[in-house]
């Protein structure tokens, strides 16, 4: 840890400590000692054999350098502190930050986080009305994050890294993932925390891949067989399917999106041509399908029926969807792929 109390029960940063005097942690109270050496940060260690339940010792330098970095920075929003206890919650940020009557607790990840642990300490500060902001570290920036991964600490639309060696705000938005490729997104680099980006993420992928990359499958029997006698028992191939099948780039998705496609397309058949449903009825069967929260759900499934209603087989009114039309299924193959090359 990099913060502790001193003498006088305020709060020193390791780097602006004496050797010669004491200090303790601001968690179990227990007296700690300072570490000062040529090449790692200066930090406060707990004596051996202390127990604390707030405080580990496991910190790396890269952690290390960016909390202080970061905190440095945030002074201009606000008054700053280096690990505050919230004792209310055994929790204790890596920076919290007051701005007048509101306060924003920033964690700085740089090593793995479970899912439970995760939303274990954002329902934590959300029951102190404390924002959080999670800013990753050059362990993630560097490798390559699954969607799970991505999703587990995607907010406000994007992912926000910290790279203490550059000093610079990483950002990342959205994301798109088709069949068979990799994660796409757009990236830019900043000094600030808050700095947006007016750029969009361009999407770009070739159908026919698609189309053939299924067929493989299918050829492969890697194709749940439930789907492929369900279609042939409605006289169907999944080959013949809708063009719009193949579109897909849903970011989160628990199954491909050619399945997932597939399923809007039956639900709305479902419903018919010319008929309502009520948004909920659709969402609802469709959001067990994604990764995330309900906000990241939402968000997702906004998108789907935007991109219905642009090729007009939807039309929303308020909380329901008007069914215009149902995307055409085609008689063979080669007849799909010529209207495809038609476009």
């Amino acid at each position: 840890m990099i913060i502790a109390f001193d003498d006088k029960k305020q709060y020193i940063c390791a780097n602006r400590a004496i050797k010669s005097q004491k200090y303790c942690c601001p968690g179990c109270q227990e007296q700690v000692i300072l570490k000062v050496g040529d090449v790692n940060q200066p930090h406060f260690a707990h004596y051996s054999g202390t127990v604390c339940a707030t405080f580990t010792e496991n910190e790396t330098a890269q952690h290390l350098s960016g909390k202080l970095q970061l905190a440095e920075q945030f002074k201009k929003y606000g008054h700053v502190q280096i690990e505050a206890v919230l004792p209310e919650i055994n929790q204790r940020p890596d920076i919290l930050i007051t701005l007048k009557e509101r306060k924003v607790a920033v964690e700085y990840q740089c090593s793995p986080i479970s899912q439970k642990r995760l939303d274990e300490r954002n329902a934590g500060y959300s029951s102190q009305n404390i924002q959080v902001i999670w800013i990753l570290g050059q362990n993630y920036f560097e490798k390559s994050m699954t969607q799970k991964s991505i999703v587990k600490f995607w907010a406000q639309k994007k992912l926000t890294f910290y790279l203490p060696d550059k000093e610079r705000f990483v950002y990342r938005k959205d994301f798109w993932k088709c069949d068979f490729e990799r994660i796409h997104y757009l990236e830019w680099m900043s000094h600030s925390l808050f700095e947006g980006t007016t750029k969009t993420q361009g999407i770009n992928f070739k159908i026919e891949k698609q189309i053939y990359k299924l067929q493989n499958l299918l050829i492969q029997k890697r194709v749940d067989e439930k789907i492929v006698r369900y279609l042939y028992n409605k006289e169907r191939l999944l080959l013949h399917a809708p063009l719009w099948m193949h579109e897909g780039h849903t970011f989160g998705l628990t199954i491909p999106n050619w399945h997932f496609r597939l399923l809007i397309m039956l639900l709305l058949e479902r419903v018919g041509q010319e008929n309502m449903v009520k948004k909920d009825d659709i969402s609802n069967k469709l959001t067990k399908y994604l990764m995330g929260d309900d906000n990241f759900k939402h968000y997702q499934i906004t998108l789907i029926f935007n991109d219905l209603e642009k090729k007009h087989y939807i039309l929303q009114q308020g909380q329901h969807l008007l069914v215009r039309r149902l995307p055409n299924w085609h008689t063979s193959l080669s007849q799909k792929l010529c209207k495809m090359r038609d476009k």
